[in-house]
């Protein structure tokens, strides 16, 4: 009889500090992560079902780099392909 109230008051003091440790969480401010500039170009839009679109502008990062692909030879002309890469914007 003992040991069962000594185990529900530890399980009720474990459930109160944690009730409080969340508590007090809350109150603490989260940092903000910086976010990206986004800049909206005026002069040119695209039109998509009759509707017109300003592209997004942010700056070029280390993620936007274009892989190099095997040059392809058509007669005298060699052609360098990049392939391009998309990443979500961090807005």
């Amino acid at each position: 009889m003992e040991n069962n109230r000594r185990s529900f008051f530890k399980g009720l003091a474990a459930f109160a500090s944690g009730v409080v440790a969340a508590k007090v969480a809350s109150y603490t401010p989260k940092k903000e992560e910086p976010k990206e500039e986004v800049f909206v170009p005026s002069t040119l839009t695209i039109t998509h079902e009759g509707e017109q679109y300003h592209p997004l502008v942010v700056k070029k990062t280390d993620a936007d780099k274009m892989e190099f692909k095997q040059p392809t030879i058509g007669g005298a002309l060699t052609i360098d392909h990049y392939k391009a890469t998309i990443r979500k914007a961090d807005i």
